[in-house]
């Protein structure tokens, strides 16, 4: 049977899964957080590398005051839409799936040089 997870800061609008990880967008009024949970192997959880694997959600610390509207899961990377158009990106890139124009895993979140004026985005 299913297992029912709680955030306890808001309700769930939306959900993500990518290759043994999950995303969820929280909403509490105004306010919009990230939580990441799974396998952290190629800092595809926005938490950087040094957490190897998150068993229970998490919030995104770095994206703490962003106005995140969309979250999108891929095998290891994840993209964060904000409000405002602009995409944050974090986990793997050997073959430029971030959209940075270099093939590094830096293991954290890095800001896309363009702005997507899109109302939803599929990886």
């Amino acid at each position: 049977w299913p297992t029912p997870i709680y955030f306890g800061l808001g309700d769930v609008v939306s959900l993500a899964c990518g290759k043994n990880y999950s995303l969820a967008l929280c909403s509490s009024g105004q306010v919009f957080d990230v939580f990441s949970w799974g396998l952290n192997s190629h800092g595809q959880l926005g938490q950087g590398k040094a957490v190897p694997q998150q068993f229970a959600p998490s919030l995104v610390r770095a994206l703490t005051g962003v106005a995140v509207t969309q979250i999108s899961a891929g095998g290891s990377h994840t993209l964060f839409l904000t409000l405002s158009g602009l995409v944050y990106c974090c986990g793997a890139n050997k073959h430029g799936q971030l959209g940075l124009n270099r093939v590094d895993e830096k293991g954290k979140l890095s800001l896309l040089l363009f702005s997507l004026r899109w109302s939803f985005f599929i990886i």
